[in-house]
């Protein structure tokens, strides 16, 4: 706890200061050790602005220009918390992610990459197309998971937290470079596809790919679109149909490279 304190006083002595992040990284490591860690901006359905990261083992940053800011971070949980609105909080990934998230084929293909294990992140609305976000992870560096009381024990401090971090962005001499708004990921998946590869699909069909990319059961595509889970099915069907494909990974592999260019 005296350690805890003595981070926390020096992230609040660097309030208005370039060394703000470094002190509040080191503050929430004091609450939860972990790995590695990402402040990241969410704004509308622009590209994701990074504030500032830190690892301690193996660049698991390493695809952040490459894979993340193009187009992986439109299938992040993190991402959708944001779109959605959801309420300030700090929140394990799996509690926040799609109900088929782990078994995904963009789980494989990318936390498998970059060898994220376990993460947990604070996440802060700060206006409505606005969320700043902590991510903190665990990956084979360290070989282990964030323990099960990791999250009350952090948790206890969840509003030392959200107040450093409110007061800082307020005290911001400048908000971080957005690009233009963005085209919705659905509208930009209908053009894209019929540009590159000469396919229509329709809006709803578009829906429910990128709802399937990010991990989401039929079931769960139901619930969230008001609709029959045999509807899915059929939007399903029709999806792999029209895109040539027979599974997730085929249609992963189909889309993701188009992604990029949305």
């Amino acid at each position: 706890m005296p350690s805890q304190l003595a981070q926390a006083a020096a992230a609040l002595k660097n309030i208005d200061g370039h060394s703000f992040w470094p002190a509040m990284l080191d503050y929430l490591y004091a609450c939860l050790p972990f790995d590695n860690a990402i402040v990241v901006v969410f704004r509308g359905d622009t590209q994701p602005h990074i504030l500032y990261h830190r690892i301690s083992g193996p660049d698991v940053f390493q695809h952040l220009e490459e894979l993340y800011l193009p187009a992986a971070f439109l299938l992040d949980p993190v991402y959708h918390f944001h779109r959605r609105a959801g309420a300030a909080g700090i929140y394990r990934l799996l509690d926040i992610a799609p109900d088929q998230f782990v078994r995904s084929h963009y789980y494989e293909w990318y936390y498998g990459r970059i060898g994220i294990t376990d993460e947990v992140s604070v996440l802060l609305p700060l206006a409505p197309d606005t969320t700043l976000t902590i991510s903190m992870g665990k990956d084979h560096s360290s070989g282990t998971m964030f323990g099960v009381r990791a999250l009350d024990d952090i948790t206890q401090h969840e509003p030392l937290i959200m107040t450093l971090l409110q007061r800082h962005w307020a005290m911001r001499p400048h908000d971080p470079a957005t690009s233009p708004t963005a085209i919705p990921a659905t509208q930009s998946l209908i053009r894209s596809l019929r540009e590159t590869n000469g396919v229509e699909i329709t809006a709803r069909q578009a829906e429910v790919a990128l709802l399937i990319l990010q991990g989401h059961s039929s079931i769960s595509i139901a619930t969230l679109l008001g609709i029959a889970p045999t509807t899915v099915k059929v939007f399903r069907r029709q999806l792999y149909g029209r895109c040539g494909v027979s599974s997730q990974a085929e249609l992963f592999a189909k889309l993701f490279p188009i992604m990029t260019s949305i």
